[in-house]
């Protein structure tokens, strides 16, 4: 039979079990145990357990030495106890084993002054812990083992922190080139994070993304969240970036810079889009890069922070004062709101300075005109007609039409079998902008050439600022007609004339009789 103090004991600890259960029975419906709670409750059942297996082979130990049970009770009883040790070590790792949680805090991309982007990634340790009541409860019974103080600490050793890309859509919807790191330094080691602690880590990006997927190993586990950078606040409200800041384009031709806008905040706003410091002869337009519609103003609805935008140069034929072959020409690109644009004008030229100074949006671009080499073959006519025996001899106009200088300008020659083709220069060492130089063009075909009608292309081939320039080639066209024998014609014209004299004196003959 038990002891009355140890039964007494045992209700007492039973009680004060159920009065503890109680509150968490009556939380539960309202909401669900979570993982945690019920690992809890599990360590407390175990305890139970294992200080009433202790005490039941405390009696047996006792009854044994009064001879009252056999070996075997007893045996049973220790038995009984080391499982139920065992069970209640179970349960304590399973509740030191709960997953750790490393939640993000804060990620604010930032561009520094050199232009390169950076990441402000802070972190903290949210896993959850118990309090000095709970921990407390587990503690206070007798003959059990110590709970760790890791149980109250939660603390989370040996972080490996990296940015990954987050992928971009592919033809079938799943992300390509997920999981690549694109952060220096690739990995960040935070050796102890306690519970409820902050850390702040500095990321460069590799590579301008929005959105990043932050990866954290710890414990023998990978956990990765996917988020939204948020834009740093600066003193501009837009922040304008370019993809290609310095470009070539020839006169007469067109120039495309694709652009990036960003802002800090996500209210609704309306902005105004213009360029500065750009000469009259150059036009541009802003354009929206899917459906190139012409823009003046751009507007980011709620929510949305980047925008990209495309704006095309048109410039001139020629050159001028202003617009200077192989000379860079700066201007700058900018967003602003409308009271910031009533500051400016397109009649002047503003300084690095006083675009800073006026917060506005903004980026410095570069368009470096180049010149066109053109060149014309022309001739007072590209036909002509010989007799069998006879050559051809005329003259070529080369004239440089465009707005650079043309350089070995070189001309050649197809023409029929037999045939041959003199150019007298066939090499221009070079024609400056609106010059021209005349070539003698000889054309000798063979001394039996058949009557009829033949061709002779002319070609050049030339170059300017080491680019070949196009050309179209000439065709010179040339008719080939019988020699016809002047004496025979004569004797015939002779003959004839006698002819038409004899029959007008026969006929004045005539009539006088």
């Amino acid at each position: 039979m038990a002891r009355p103090e140890t039964i007494n004991r045992m209700l007492m600890a039973l009680v004060m079990t159920l009065g503890l259960l109680a509150p968490l029975n009556g939380h539960a419906q309202q909401a669900p145990i979570t993982d945690e709670q019920r690992r809890f409750l599990e360590v407390r059942r175990r305890q139970i357990e294992l200080k009433a297996a202790r005490t039941q082979l405390q009696r047996t130990e006792e009854l044994f030495r009064q001879g009252l049970v056999s070996q075997t009770e007893l045996d049973r009883a220790r038995t009984a106890v080391e499982m139920a040790q065992l069970n209640y070590q179970e349960a304590v790792l399973s509740l030191l084993s709960l997953q750790p949680r490393i939640s993000v805090r804060q990620a604010i991309k930032y561009q520094t002054r050199d232009g390169r982007k950076w990441v402000r990634l802070t972190v903290a340790n949210l896993t959850p812990t118990f309090d000095d009541t709970q921990f407390r409860l587990l503690s206070n019974f007798e003959g059990a083992d110590p709970i760790p103080e890791a149980l109250r600490t939660r603390t989370v050793r040996d972080i490996f922190i990296s940015l990954r890309d987050a992928g971009t859509p592919g033809p079938n919807g799943q992300p390509v080139s997920r999981g690549t790191t694109i952060a220096l330094p690739y990995e960040v080691h935070i050796p102890e994070l306690k519970y409820g602690q902050s850390r702040t880590i500095e990321f460069q990006l590799l590579r301008d993304v929005q959105s990043v997927v932050v990866a954290a190993s710890y414990k023998g586990q990978q956990q990765e969240i996917q988020i939204q950078l948020q834009q740093a606040e600066t003193e501009n409200v837009v922040t304008i970036t370019a993809t290609q800041i310095s470009q070539e384009a020839d006169l007469g031709s067109q120039a495309t810079y694709d652009l990036r806008l960003e802002r800090s905040t996500v209210d609704v706003r309306r902005f105004q889009l213009k360029v500065l410091n750009l000469p009259r002869q150059i036009s541009y337009s802003f354009l929206d890069p899917e459906t190139q519609a012409r823009l003046q103003q751009i507007n980011f609805p709620a929510g949305v922070t980047e925008q990209r935008l495309g704006l095309r140069l048109f410039l001139p034929e020629r050159a001028d004062a202003d617009v200077r072959i192989d000379e860079p020409l700066a201007f700058w690109a900018v967003v602003m709101n409308d009271k910031q644009a009533a500051r400016f004008s397109q009649d002047r030229h503003y300084t690095p300075e006083e675009i800073r100074r006026s917060r506005v949006g903004a980026v410095r671009l570069e368009i470096i005109p180049r010149g066109v080499g053109r060149i014309e073959v022309s001739a007072v006519s590209l036909y002509s007609e010989i007799q069998v025996g006879e050559t051809v001899a005329t003259n070529l106009t080369i004239r440089n039409t465009g707005t650079r200088r043309l350089d070995n300008i070189r001309l050649t020659a197809e023409y029929p079998l037999n045939w041959r083709v003199e150019l007298v220069p066939d090499i221009i060492p070079a024609l400056e902008i609106n010059r021209e130089e005349r070539v003698q063009l000889k054309i000798l075909p063979p001394p039996d050439v058949p009557v009829g009608d033949y061709e002779v292309r002319i070609k050049t081939e030339s170059y300017a600022y080491n680019r070949r320039v196009p050309s179209e080639d000439k065709i010179y066209r040339v008719s080939v007609k019988a020699r016809t024998n002047v004496w025979g014609m004569a004797g015939l014209i002779g003959a004839l004339l006698l002819l038409v004299i004899g029959i007008v004196v026969f006929g004045i003959k005539l009539t006088r009789r």
